[in-house]
């Protein structure tokens, strides 16, 4: 980052007995740092176990080339408990330079359990150098609304000066992730036997889901047909069973299928994130 350096020269001076002080104009200049680092994603959230593409960029804002630069990325590590960090994202590559936008090679960092360390071979005066490179939330990326991934890109000037960091936050996404999985008992049925057909729904995001809608078309005509959520019967005013094709619930029923969101817990002692899905149980059962 440039800074703006202004000062004002006072002089004394006598004549005779008479001592005075007169001040100088206001002189500035403006001291460029050897480089200016920035750090974004490309993405707008994270899900666990999804890529994401960090950005950093530097410009050498010196009049000299810069050599063997190189960018630490901390990968986000934070504490979880006294003596105890994690680091929430796993670097996955490629690394890609940029020099003024085109691209001039593929780096190849030293990486380390709780960062990762790019070197640019030179930065000329003037140019602007981009790094784009791929990491992933693991086990303890942290999956509660509202959780932010941190992480903090820094490149140390030579001498004893104090590093130059850029800091970007990346929020959790907000969704549900849903899946469903149906079982069909007994196996084998015999003709006018009842046949139990169970749908288990699963959400393992971090937000409900609401207003679901199951359908199904069954093979086989069934008759007698009886539906429940959780155990909790449905009336029959709340879904439709036409022409072998089950739809639940119908437009205007009382009856809502809503998944509730995983229940995220970090273990304290190791910062391992685990889940338990959200789960609802569909049963339909009907003659065949």
């Amino acid at each position: 980052m440039a800074t703006t350096i202004t000062n004002r020269a006072n002089l004394q001076y006598t004549y005779g007995a008479v001592t005075e002080t007169v001040a100088s104009n206001l002189a500035s200049t403006v001291l460029n740092d050897p480089l200016t680092v920035t750090k974004s994603a490309l993405e707008t959230a994270y899900r666990n176990g999804e890529d994401l593409t960090y950005v950093i960029t530097m410009i050498n804002g010196s009049d000299a080339t810069l050599t063997n630069v190189k960018i630490t990325d901390d990968l986000g590590t934070y504490d979880v408990a006294q003596d105890v960090s994690v680091t929430p994202l796993t670097y996955d590559g490629p690394a890609q330079l940029l020099l003024d936008g085109v691209f001039s090679q593929t780096l190849t960092p030293a990486i380390n359990a709780d960062s990762v360390v790019f070197t640019i071979p030179q930065i000329a005066a003037g140019t602007t150098a981009t790094i784009l490179y791929k990491a992933t939330p693991n086990d303890y990326a942290p999956m509660i609304e509202d959780s932010v991934i941190t992480n903090t890109a820094s490149y140390q000037p030579a001498g004893a000066g104090a590093p130059i960091t850029a800091q970007h936050e990346l929020p959790v996404d907000a969704y549900a992730d849903v899946t469903i999985e149906k079982e069909m008992t007994p196996n084998p049925i015999t003709d006018g036997g009842t046949l139990t057909n169970t749908f288990t729904i699963t959400n393992t995001g971090n937000v409900e889901a609401t207003d679901l809608v199951l359908s199904d078309t069954f093979q086989t005509p069934l008759t007698d047909l009886t539906v429940s959520i959780d155990g909790t019967a449905v009336p029959a005013s709340d879904y439709s069973f036409t022409g072998n094709t089950l739809i639940l619930p119908v437009d205007g029923a009382t009856t809502e299928i809503t998944v509730p969101a995983a229940t995220y817990t970090q273990d304290p002692a190791t910062g391992v994130v685990t889940f338990v899905p959200g789960v609802v149980t569909v049963v339909v059962t009907g003659t065949i």
